[in-house]
């Protein structure tokens, strides 16, 4: 269905009417063939009259119908293609294509949009804007006032940034606040405004900061820049640094740092701002200095003269060296070339030395930390075996400091002999879930530790020991006893074995738990334990072969175990179990002894029997593999033999002999 405007309205009555008055007219001439003609004629006109005014419906005109002067606002009509026009161009002027009115002057004036024959119209007003803000100072000083004004009354100020410069709403009084600039704002209520910028100044450092260049070379410029304008620009020292005092445009003169400042000075004070410039006569690479000599396996630090350079090497097969700390490590002896590389502002700069990596005449390794870094002493003991005590004894240690994940040592000039290597962490605890003593390479316990067959003026290097580490645990568990030494020293009853280093392992998982030392009394424990999980106690007593408590299994039912006992034989040199059921043991018994120890070839076996007696000789490796096995003739009396054990590996062995009453165990080392 069509929608007429009140034109197109008017053209379909008119048609109406006249439609009417021909159909009046033309039977008259009905059987004309010309008036026939002229009868269909008229009737396709007028229909196409009607068509025509029913096509060109227009709809209201939308939009802002209304703006202030000098501003704009667009209109709209549905139907395009049409034009626009207004009735008073000095008050507000339209784009004939596009709609968009612009606000001349104050006033009202009619809009139209015509398309064909048809048009539309809409009243537009144009609102006053107000006049200029007057009164706006050059600079307004903080904590002082102006009063802004306006020709157009009636409005009400604002403004933007309230901390910089706050402004009475109705009588235009603005106060400086801080230092910076803001928008005041007048506007009617009409809501036309008019703005204008405060700017406020102090003394005191500038908000905005200076973007430049450091370091500069010397006879090379930089110009810099800071958004402030108005200011000026110094240094404060033109022997080092020139700066042109109105574009920035900074010179090195000689090496040093000087400050670039720039300020802006007024009533109200001085503000400024300042950026630190170093000038540079070069890049330097410096002096190296430090010993440039060592040894395969050992380290030694170079220092330098320049910071923030890189250390490089010329061979890595031959030596090692840090890039940051400029630390040296001997890989192979040879002679390698050091590099010490510094960028700066002409380019890079590279000194050299030559370090000469010597063959190391001793031990070294390092300690590792795998259950985490350590910081703090370590200490790392030598330890050999004296064959004429049959002992194993510490010739020689070294105390040196962690700080990470390992720290190295070293043993110079040590003599042909066997060595086991034990490390421990340095502390007063009396024991700990920590970093348990460890022997050379990971071994908690003395007799299976690795024996280094070291000959004097060679070179034993990576020597590592990987220290054993507890774990903590949680749980009800608790497992402890009592260590005593043999009694048969002219008293009645056993005596405490003091400060016994006891490990206990988790057998479960094959995993260190924990450490601690029998007190005055012999006794130890180990407390906060999983149960559900079988457990082993172990003495560690250099020079002592230890057999180990098995088997302690903690339950729900069952989880305290306060009778794990061991005994220590102070003449056999062994700590052995005593069983939970045993409340007492049998004296130590002084029977026999084995040398030379190590032994190369043949064992001498001594003793002093009662009686005439069967002896069975039992020899077999730390983890209980037999390996030898044979019966001896020990007649009464001082008496000796030999064993022929030649045939055996190198490494360290149990011997152990029963004969009648006698039952002696030691360690025994073979090296051929």
């Amino acid at each position: 269905m069509y929608s007429f405007s009140s034109r197109q309205e008017h053209i379909v009555r008119l048609f109406l009417c006249q439609a009417k008055k021909l159909a009046e007219i033309i039977p008259i001439f009905n059987h004309s063939t010309k008036i026939k003609v002229m009868k269909k004629n008229v009737t396709l006109t007028l229909l196409a009259m009607l068509l025509s005014a029913a096509s060109f419906a227009l709809t209201p005109i939308t939009g802002v119908l209304g703006c202030c002067n000098g501003s704009t606002s667009p209109l709209r009509d549905t139907t395009t293609g049409g034009t626009w026009s207004t009735s008073n161009a000095a008050i507000a002027s339209i784009d004939a294509s596009s709609g968009m009115v612009y606000g001349i002057s104050a006033g009202s004036a009619t809009i139209t949009y015509t398309l064909g024959s048809s048009f539309v119209t809409a009243g537009f007003t144009v609102s006053p804007s107000p006049a200029a803000i007057g009164g706006i100072p050059s600079v307004l000083c903080v904590g002082s006032t102006s009063t802004l004004t306006d020709a157009s009354s009636g409005g009400t100020w604002s403004s933007a940034a309230s901390w910089i410069a706050s402004i009475n709403t109705s009588t235009g009084v603005v106060t400086g606040v801080s230092t910076g600039s803001t928008t005041v704002n007048y506007t009617l209520g009409t809501g036309c405004s008019t703005s204008g910028t405060i700017n406020v100044s102090g003394g005191g450092y500038l908000p905005d900061s200076i973007s430049g260049m450091t370091p500069i070379c010397v006879g090379s410029s930089y110009t810099f820049t800071i958004s402030t304008t108005g200011g000026t620009w110094s240094s404060s020292n033109p022997s080092i640094a020139s700066v042109n005092s109105t574009s920035g445009l900074v010179t090195g003169v000689s090496a040093g740092t000087a400050n670039i400042s720039y300020s802006i000075t007024s009533s109200c004070g001085t503000l400024y701002t300042f950026s630190a410039t170093t000038i540079s006569a070069g890049t330097s690479a410096g002096t190296i200095g430090g010993t440039t000599t060592a040894a395969v396996g050992s380290s030694t630090t170079l220092t330098e003269t320049v910071t923030g350079g890189t250390w490089s090497t010329s061979s890595a097969s031959i030596a090692s060296v840090n890039p940051s700390t400029g630390i040296v490590t001997g890989i192979a002896v040879g002679t390698v070339t050091i590099s010490y590389t510094v960028s700066g502002c002409s380019g890079t700069a590279t000194a050299t030395t030559t370090v000469t990596i010597t063959s190391f005449n001793g031990i070294s390794g390092h300690v590792l930390f795998g259950g985490g870094a350590f910081y703090g002493n370590v200490k790392v003991w030598l330890i050999t075996y004296n064959t004429s005590t049959m002992m194993l004894q510490a010739i020689d240690s070294v105390l040196v400091t962690s700080s990470g994940s390992s720290v190295y040592y070293e043993f110079l000039s040590a003599a042909t002999d066997s060595y086991r290597i034990k490390a421990a962490v340095i502390d007063t605890s009396g024991w700990s879930t920590g970093y348990i003593p460890t022997y050379h390479t990971s071994s908690y316990y003395w007799h299976s530790a690795t024996v280094l067959m070291h000959t004097t003026g060679t070179s034993d290097i990576n020597q590592d020991i990987n220290m054993a580490y507890g774990s903590t645990t949680a749980g009800p568990g608790f497992i402890g006893g009592n260590v005593t030494t043999g009694a048969n020293k002219g008293t009645s009853t056993s005596i405490p074995a003091v400060n016994l280093r006891m490990l206990l392992v988790n057998t479960s998982t094959n995993t260190m738990i924990a450490q601690t030392l029998t007190d005055a009394s012999g006794n130890y424990s180990f407390s906060n334990l999983p149960v559900g999980q079988t457990y082993m106690v172990f003495p560690e007593q250099i020079n002592y072969a230890t057999t180990a408590y098995i088997g302690i299994a903690l339950t729900t039912s069952s989880a305290s175990r306060s009778a794990i006992g061991f005994i220590q034989h102070t003449i056999s040199k062994t700590i052995t179990p005593v069983p939970e059921s045993v409340i007492s043991h049998n004296n130590d018994v002084v029977a026999l002894a084995t040398y030379p120890n190590p032994v190369t070839g043949k064992l001498n076996i001594q003793w002093n029997e009662a009686a005439d007696e069967k002896g069975t000789v039992v020899i077999s490796t730390i983890t209980g593999n037999e390996v030898y096995n044979t019966t001896i003739n020990m007649t009464q009396g001082a008496g000796a033999t030999s064993l022929d054990l030649s045939g055996l590996s190198n490494g360290l062995y149990i011997i152990t002999i029963k004969a009648g009453a006698v039952s002696y165990t030691n360690k025994v080392q073979v090296q051929h």
